[in-house]
């Protein structure tokens, strides 16, 4: 008899922890597993993604008005009325009658949320830590207190991370027994992401600089608006690719206008597959406030591409591993040093190319499936 799974999103939008659940679900062992993806509202870039094996549920439609009366409740102190009309009477609805041998909340927040109704409808319970939560608690607006999110995660038979420094910063917050965590590194797919590369040819007018995620504040794309513009007064002649979508994408064109960098500055929106792209740029470059894993790190070595990063949880583990980058502070001063130096040294960009390929090969999408499927 074939194992039930039920995976929890809030939605399929254009971020990290969606793109791993994909390459998850794109390497699933249908023969074994009858697999369920419960999404709070289907919408998002990755919805047509979803393998055709998966069963795919959704509590909501893609509503503003939606979102703005669950907005206004929130501020009226009627929380209580949001967690169970909008969410635990559907949840229970649509699952009715239903049992699943794992449910999986796949991120952290809503996904968590939806998992603390549910606990009784599963023989095992896990949830996946994507993020460095000690540096970015963003989770924490879903919950009323961090009891409520504490003991939610206390409930959980597994709680596994895509990094340890991602473990050890929530083991910061949260008492709960070493016993219960897990470290997966997420499922990285070389041979596809060198495929996907090569599809097509983009043309470049100069040294280029990367940079892939969404336009939130997580990501701190205004620090590399200020970098280049202290690059270009040092007579730097740069290009700079942005391949992401978000909320702050009118602020941050805006901002770079107002710094004269319009030439150097390319908002490309978000591109599906990106790989084309970061392999005919010269290096990425991560000027995030928090990460867990950081997958475009892992895609940047699969194409042998430098990577400057500020020292985030998972950056900093994948580049003190594979020494193919630079770890930098998080100030302005910190990743211009570390950006020029990559520009300027050749033979460093050489040694990190080289070395991130090399640590490319220990990509292994058979071996971190086989982990999965011994936690399920």
């Amino acid at each position: 008899m074939k194992c039930k799974i039920l995976f929890l999103m809030p939605a399929m939008l254009d971020g990290g922890a969606e793109k791993v659940l994909i390459d998850i679900l794109n390497h699933f062992d249908y023969s074994n597993y009858n697999v369920t993806l419960l999404l709070e509202c289907k919408n998002g870039p990755y919805v047509n993604d979803i393998s055709k094996h998966v069963k795919l549920i959704y509590i909501h439609n893609k509503s503003i008005w939606l979102e703005r009366l669950v907005r206004f409740l929130i501020l009226l102190h009627c929380r209580w009325i949001v967690d169970w009309v909008f969410y635990r009477l559907p949840l229970l609805w649509y699952l009715r009658g239903m049992h699943y041998d794992t449910i999986i909340s796949f991120m952290e927040g809503m996904a968590v949320k939806m998992h603390s109704y549910l606990f009784s409808k599963a023989d095992r319970n896990i949830s996946w830590v994507h993020i460095d939560l000690k540096k970015k608690h963003w989770s924490l607006e879903f919950f009323n207190s961090v009891d409520e999110e504490y003991e939610t995660y206390k409930r959980m038979n597994k709680i596994v991370f895509v990094s340890h420094d991602a473990k050890n910063r929530f083991k910061e917050i949260f008492d709960i027994s070493d016993e219960k965590f897990e470290v997966l590194y997420n499922i990285i797919d070389s041979n596809n992401i060198v495929k996907s590369a090569d599809l097509r040819e983009i043309k470049k007018r100069r040294f280029t600089i990367c940079m892939l995620g969404r336009l939130n504040d997580q990501k701190r794309y205004d620090k590399a608006i200020e970098v280049a513009y202290r690059l270009k007064k040092e007579g730097y002649d740069l290009d700079f690719w942005i391949l992401g979508a978000g909320e702050l994408e009118k602020e941050l064109k805006q901002k770079v206008y107002d710094f004269g960098l319009t030439d150097s500055f390319l908002f490309l929106g978000f591109v599906k597959p990106p790989y084309s792209y970061l392999k005919y740029a010269d290096m990425l470059l991560i000027c995030s406030d928090s990460e867990g894993f950081s997958l475009v790190i892992c895609e940047a070595f699969c194409l042998g591409k430098p990577v400057v990063s500020t020292k985030t949880a998972g950056p900093t583990e994948l580049i003190q591993m594979s020494e193919a980058g630079v770890l930098v502070d998080s100030d302005i001063d910190s990743i211009f040093e570390g950006v020029k130096r990559m520009i300027d040294d050749k033979g460093l960009r050489h040694a990190c190319a080289e070395k991130a390929l090399m640590f490319s090969k220990s990509f292994d999408v058979q071996n971190t499936m086989k982990k999965l499927y011994q936690l399920l």
